[in-house]
């Protein structure tokens, strides 16, 4: 059998339109400077949550550090302005096969920091008034597989068998447990065979990220977009220094130290991880609520996870939309595409077999009479994941590469998690790596991933 070749390369430009970007904001083409700094403390690649967050906590902790970030497109172009809009600890599910792997004190960080990093980015947005339509919802996560839910009832009993609902967890969600019979007839799911919820968020991530970069900016941040970073690059000064060489195609920046925060694309700038970080590709589309759906009690206060037994996906209502109230977010369909949207850096293009899915997904859960006649389709779009072979971030230092530092891999959870692995490379880069031990998982770090291909 011949391995598939992992694509390797840069955003691509001119991507599909996305529903956030609808207008762009006035920073999305932002230049601070006419032209590129010669020299810098840190060079920050990437404007999407991850860079975002990391250039706002470097700043508060260094707040005259000359910083430049550089951002191929326009900015929060890449995945994170191109999300679902959820912010949610979802990977309880995996808790019963992370507890087998990695240990109950490494599955039981997993689980702290996920949640951590979504009470976190609630309490930031409210602190700072970012206006990012932020709303809290409880999350149904609603399947027609029996064999699935399952599994999720399994790895729920697995965190009880550790202790996790006593009164000395750290561990924040509680989850409620619904019925076949009241998944039907209350959820409107007439399929359904359970769902579990729990508290979440919904949000628009490119106005919370344009929200942290105006405050970078405030704070002295040089923001660059359509900036292409083609080469990172180290170099010694004539007094022995170690810098970096940061090549674009407008010049050149020496950074003291560089700062990859371009998940699907860092294997361009990051060659080791080449054959570990696959770009995957997702789909979404904005579309009109069917005609008898209860958009006010059914659909604004919630958000969902929906599963049945060949595809999965994730959807909310914005409460104010482009077209009025009630535009319907829905994402997914992977599984439905060419070997599951894998390995596929393009997101200029929508995959039409998805997108006819998608359509009429809604239709497919909760059922013709409860659902009604169709909505239109306002808006299609796609945008590319970082996935890595084991299913982990990778955070820290570069192995053997003083001053170059990562925080990428996210799975297409990155509102999940972003946020406190941002925090880890921080203190991470500020020399307090021995903090970590106490909340930080270790399998989260770049020196667990195996055989670095140089």
């Amino acid at each position: 059998m011949t391995k598939t070749k992992i694509p390797v390369g840069l955003p691509y430009p001119n991507p599909t339109k996305a529903y956030w970007q609808t207008p762009p904001l006035p920073i999305s083409d932002h230049r601070t400077t006419p032209n590129l700094p010669s020299t810098a403390k840190y060079v920050v690649v990437g404007s999407g949550v991850s860079g975002a967050v990391i250039t706002h906590k470097l700043l508060k902790a260094e707040p005259s550090a000359k910083i430049v970030m550089l951002e191929a497109r326009q900015t929060c172009s890449g995945a994170t302005g191109r999300n679902g809009g959820h912010c949610q600890p979802g990977w309880y599910t995996h808790f019963k096969d992370d507890l087998e792997m990695y240990g109950e004190e490494e599955a039981l960080k997993m689980e702290k920091l996920e949640e951590d990093n979504v009470r976190n980015v609630g309490e930031f947005v409210k602190k700072h008034s970012i206006d990012c339509d932020l709303r809290a919802v409880e999350l149904f996560d609603i399947t027609t597989d029996q064999k699935k839910f399952d599994d999720v009832l399994a790895s729920l009993n697995a965190r009880r068998e550790v202790r996790y609902y006593d009164a000395e967890s750290t561990v924040l969600t509680k989850h409620r447990i619904w019925s076949k019979k009241d998944t039907r007839e209350k959820l409107l799911v007439p399929e359904g065979v359970g769902a579990i919820s729990f508290p979440a968020f919904k949000l628009s991530p490119y106005k919370f990220v344009c929200g942290i970069l105006e405050m970078c900016l405030n704070k002295g941040l040089n923001l660059q977009t359509n900036t292409p970073v083609l080469e990172v690059a180290p170099i010694s000064t004539r007094d022995g220094r170690k810098r970096w060489i940061v090549h674009t195609e407008r010049g050149v920046i020496m950074a003291e130290k560089v700062i990859l925060a371009t998940n699907a694309y860092t294997s361009a700038l990051y060659p080791p991880l080449s054959a570990f970080i696959i770009p995957t590709r997702a789909q979404i589309a904005a579309v009109r609520p069917g005609s008898n759906i209860p958009v006010k009690s059914i659909l604004e206060p919630r958000s969902y996870g929906l599963e049945n037994s060949y595809s999965g996906e994730y959807m909310q209502t914005r409460s104010e939309g482009t077209s009025g109230a009630g535009d319907v977010i829905i994402g997914g369909g992977r599984r439905l595409g060419t070997h599951g949207e894998q390995p596929v850096l393009d997101d200029t293009t929508i995959h039409p077999v998805i997108s006819d899915y998608l359509r009429h997904a809604c239709t497919l859960y909760f059922g013709k009479e409860n659902w009604g006649e169709e909505g239109e389709t306002l808006m299609e779009w796609t945008g590319i994941m970082g996935y890595t072979a084991d299913s982990q971030p990778v955070v820290g230092e570069a192995p053997g590469q003083e001053g170059l530092f990562l925080s990428v891999g996210f799975n297409g959870h990155g509102m999940a998690l972003t946020f406190q692995s941002a925090e880890a490379l921080v203190q991470i880069i500020q020399g307090k790596e021995k903090q970590l031990d106490e909340w930080f998982p270790k399998c989260y770090r770049i020196s667990r991933v195996p055989k670095l291909e140089r």
